[in-house]
């Protein structure tokens, strides 16, 4: 692109982008899919570190929310692609998904899946976070426009930035909750190793 925006034009064209796409109700469905995606690899991350032998819960879960961060910012590059598509111009991103899932077991982890990803796109959205996803999309659909910034300029597509920016606070307290609740729970049941052993501990005591 060969535009040049100044500072009020580049806030306008945010807002407008921003607020057209959270006009659609599949937007939400659509971050509950993200965090589907990413409670999925966090959970196969700590599984995969307790069975190569890490039974510390704190250090297991610490590791597996930062790599399933790095999962979440994938789906979210992925997702921008479909959000900053017009529906006018033929894509729907309002779209609906099938989930290839042959019996009722696969249907209920996907289900409980979804359920766990809609709780926490809630939690997200409930906190000021859709718009904050959408200024990733803004920066992809509007790559190499120039906006002009008092006395420089900066080319937009900083995508990464933007997400990273607008996120780490949340992943932050996120962590910081995750992390001091299990390393409370094993501090009161040593024995145990995953969540679900801690609190099956605590309560038969």
């Amino acid at each position: 692109m060969s535009e040049d925006w100044d500072r009020a034009r580049y806030e306008r064209e945010k807002r407008n982008f921003i607020e057209s796409r959270l006009r659609h109700r599949s937007v939400y469905f659509h971050v509950s899919l993200i965090f589907t995606v990413t409670w999925l690899a966090g959970w196969l991350w700590s599984w995969a570190l307790l069975k190569l032998g890490m039974n510390s819960m704190p250090g297991r879960y610490a590791i597996s929310f930062f790599l399933s961060y790095v999962v979440f910012i994938a789906s979210v590059r992925v997702w921008a692609d479909f959000v900053r598509t017009d529906r006018a111009n033929g894509g729907d991103w309002g779209g609906s998904f099938d989930f290839p899932v042959g019996d009722s077991e696969g249907c209920a982890v996907v289900i409980a899946a979804l359920v766990l990803g809609l709780i926490a796109a809630g939690l997200f959205a409930m906190a000021g976070g859709l718009p904050l996803l959408l200024e990733a999309a803004f920066e992809i659909a509007f790559a190499g426009v120039m906006v002009r910034r008092l006395s420089r300029k900066q080319a937009l597509g900083n995508w990464l930035g933007s997400l990273v920016r607008n996120t780490w606070l949340h992943a932050l307290a996120t962590l910081t909750v995750l992390v001091g609740l299990a390393a409370f729970l094993q501090a009161k049941a040593p024995e145990t190793t995953t969540f679900a052993q801690a609190v099956k501990a605590l309560y038969s005591k």
